[in-house]
């Protein structure tokens, strides 16, 4: 197996990309990435981890070069990247794509916005640099296949460097042999591990891939090199991270067209693949008018894949919260609004009745594979409600898309920034296309 080609067929796919080849979808979607990941941002502003990373960066110091969003400072674009790509996904409330199996806009936008605020860069540019690095992502999620993530990789972090590293490439309008080499050196510094979900080490992902995947990008325009065929060699980033990698599968994800289109995204604070049961357990509940009470059971069926993302069973803070699919559906059983970011909280984790309630359901797998998860729930008088439910199918309404990500954007944002400004920065994101640079945007963030 090796066609021998894959990093140099990719970065011949990086040149040959066009902002006119964007068809109004990918633009369109593209500034729904960007405004859920400023709104995410903005909302973990003052999260613990952030103001750790905030110190860390004042005790380094560094030139000004790049705007800290939510702290009207200026950072190094690598600081920048790491603060604002953790800040991004310390809720875990930023959008999915099931061909990388991870988070896609959280990896990319802080890399090129970044590097458009320094460079000058136009908001074309920075959309088809944004879609660029998506875009490389799930081609390299397709390629490597579903044992990345199942050996323990956090894709977020490993094919995020990448696809930061390829949109930076693109928008400093980097030659085949830079990007080759920025490829090879991100590759070579892609990391994170999924046990470590549920601290604050699986945000740090996120931030730490956008930092590296735009250093591989500098490097590279300095004439840095790397392996040249550092994603398919022997002993490459294929062969080490995967059981599963097939030339096939890459050949078909190069020639798909773009995969913005199909991101998912989250109308719920915690992980996603809790969400179809969260879903399902909503819908019972509304439809048969339940109470807590009344429940004496609850049996979640999910894929088996699911057990080592987001099984935790007696979560014991928030963040761990977020990744226990017994307790996120005891919250919905509850009426707990999962959409907001600040119901999962230690308190509520550790609380008594809903402990209680939590230790009333389980989780079990299917014996097959399925894309859709089930929730059984047995009432004290002998009914039992069965509901099976599937979140990832992508919105065909683009229209009506924009409307919900935007009521969730000023519900996180309205509460920091005033309605005024949340309002002003939607409005700027919905006409990116159109600015000759970014700095007002940045401006309104910071």
């Amino acid at each position: 197996m090796g066609i021998k080609t894959v990093t140099s067929d990719l970065a011949k796919f990086l040149i040959n990309r066009r902002f006119e080849d964007l068809d109004d979808s990918v633009l369109e979607v593209s500034k729904h990435c960007l405004l859920d990941y400023l709104g995410v941002a903005i909302a973990a502003r003052e999260e613990p981890l952030v103001r750790i990373l905030l110190e860390q960066q004042l005790e380094e110091g560094g030139n000004p070069q790049a705007t800290v969003i939510g702290s009207n400072r200026k950072a190094t674009l690598q600081q920048a990247c790491l603060i604002n790509g953790a800040m991004a996904h310390a809720h875990d409330y930023d959008d999915v794509h099931v061909a990388m199996s991870g988070h896609p806009t959280v990896p990319v936008a802080p890399a090129v916005l970044a590097l458009a605020e320094h460079e000058g860069k136009s908001g074309r540019e920075l959309l088809l640099a944004l879609a660029t690095g998506i875009d490389t992502e799930c081609i390299l999620g397709s390629y490597v296949g579903p044992s990345h993530y199942a050996k323990g990789f956090h894709t977020t972090a490993t094919l995020g460097t990448l696809g930061a590293a390829a949109g930076c490439a693109k928008l400093s309008g980097l030659n085949h042999g830079e990007i080759v080499n920025s490829l090879g050196i991100a590759a070579t510094q892609a990391a994170g591990l999924k046990s470590m979900f549920g601290t604050m080490c699986k945000p740090f992902h996120a931030g730490n891939a956008a930092a590296n995947g735009l250093f591989a990008a500098q490097l590279a325009s300095k004439g840095f090199d790397s392996q040249q065929s550092s994603l398919e060699i022997a002993q490459g980033f294929a062969a080490t991270h995967s059981d599963s990698w097939s030339d096939d599968k890459f050949e078909l994800a190069l020639g798909a067209g773009s995969f913005v289109p199909t991101i998912l995204f989250k109308y719920h604070a915690a992980c996603y693949l809790t969400h179809s049961a969260l879903e399902a357990t909503k819908h019972l509940k509304k439809t048969n008018d339940l109470h807590v009470e009344d429940v004496e059971q609850v049996v979640i069926t999910v894929n088996e894949g699911h057990f080592s993302v987001c099984n935790i069973q007696q979560p014991v803070n928030g963040l761990e919260a977020k990744f226990s699919l017994r307790f996120v559906c005891a919250m919905a059983l509850a009426g707990i609004d999962t959409a907001s970011i600040e119901a999962f909280n230690d308190d509520l984790t550790c609380r008594a009745d809903m402990i209680g309630l939590r230790d009333r359901i389980r989780v079990v797998a299917f014996p097959d594979p399925r894309a859709e998860s089930r929730v059984e729930i047995h009432l004290r008088d002998g009914t039992r409600l069965q509901q099976d439910w599937d979140v990832a199918i992508p919105e065909q309404n683009l229209a009506l898309q924009w409307q919900k990500l935007e009521t969730k954007f000023m519900s996180l944002v309205r509460p920091v920034f005033g309605l005024n400004l949340a309002e002003e920065i939607a409005a700027t994101i919905r006409g990116i296309e159109d600015l000759n640079d970014l700095s007002s945007l940045m401006q309104l963030v910071a």
